[in-house]
């Protein structure tokens, strides 16, 4: 998996609590869609909200390319 394009400085961290049966099952999806769990977190979270790419797939590097 890529390294984080996003400046973490300035990002903001949440904690999330899962069972383990939904972690094992996150895990599965984001190694399935070749990503990590912090890079599609977001991007469902950006998608929710109307602010990121609407592909789930469209790694970090391609959403900061198209915003500039």
């Amino acid at each position: 998996m890529g390294q984080e394009t996003r400046d973490t400085e300035s990002a903001r961290t949440i904690i999330v609590r899962l069972t383990p049966e939904t972690h094992k099952a996150l895990r599965i999806k984001v190694a399935e869609e070749d990503t990590s769990i912090q890079q599609w977190v977001e991007a469902l979270i950006e998608r929710t909200l109307g602010i990121g790419p609407t592909d789930s797939k469209t790694s970090r590097k391609d959403a900061k390319t198209q915003r500039g």
